[in-house]
């Protein structure tokens, strides 16, 4: 009898900061990804707290891995990268943080696509800094729009237009954005009182951490991959349950993402 082929394996580096660093959102991904069966996992990652997207792309250590591969000597097939969150919202409005963010991106699409002309690259969107912030008149958040929705609104755009500008500098890419911004506006919608943001209303809580890596799941694996994913790590299993319902219930927000 012939072995049972195993589900195809995917190569996932990510690149970031504090966002993704906090929790763990790698190895989320990689144990929801594990756990649903679809897809066989290989997870590498170089996340840097405040790091923008261009200092990435100038990094000799990311670039290292970059170009080294997975840890089964194979190229990465897919390459998550997150910019710093309150660039992602300024450069919705200033020119010059526009740019900054537009050539970060850019600059990462081509070297992954000189590793791998085929390799997918996520653009990570990310989220406004809790409303509360707002009331405390803290100026990141003031910084990053009058309001939370603003800022929200901002990022949404400023990932539009980033990824729209490095396809223009890489006619052929495969570029996505996972709309990870927009499932947690939509989850705090549904459920105000679960605590996505961590403490000071900036980073994720690993209720956040959850809902972020489930969004990278749908947008790598598709609909299938959450749907059959069964890990929950430390979180309580009703609550995973209710995240991935937002996303099940949700599959225009994915097609939207970048619209």
């Amino acid at each position: 009898m012939l072995a049972t082929e195993g589900p195809p394996h995917v190569r996932i580096l990510f690149l970031g900061n504090s966002y993704m660093a906090l929790h763990g959102l790698p190895a989320f991904v990689g144990e929801l990804m594990l756990s649903s069966g679809v897809l066989a996992p290989h997870i590498g990652s170089y996340l840097q707290g405040g790091r923008k997207l261009g200092q990435h792309a100038a990094d000799p250590e990311a670039l290292k891995l970059l170009r080294q591969g997975a840890d089964d000597g194979k190229p990465w097939d897919v390459l998550v990268v997150q910019e710093q969150s309150l660039l992602s919202a300024v450069a919705a409005v200033q020119p010059e943080a526009r740019q900054m963010m537009n050539d970060g991106l850019s600059r990462l699409v081509t070297l992954a696509r000189e590793v791998n002309p085929k390799m997918l690259v996520v653009d990570f969107q990310v989220w406004a800094r809790h409303e509360s912030l707002w009331k405390k008149n803290s100026p990141d958040a003031l910084s990053s729009g009058t309001s939370a929705d603003e800022a929200h609104a901002r990022i949404r755009r400023a990932n539009a237009d980033v990824v729209k500008a490095a396809l223009e500098k890489n006619p052929g890419a495969n570029i996505l954005i996972s709309p990870v911004g927009d499932f947690w506006r939509l989850a705090q919608d549904v459920y105000p009182a679960m605590p996505l943001h961590a403490e000071d209303g900036s980073p994720p809580d690993v209720l956040g951490t959850m809902l972020s890596a489930l969004v990278i799941v749908g947008t790598i694996g598709g609909r299938t991959a959450i749907e059959k994913s069964t890990w929950t790590g430390e979180c309580v299993f009703a609550d995973v349950e209710r995240l991935k319902k937002v996303l099940l219930d949700h599959p225009d927000v994915f097609k939207a993402a970048g619209k």
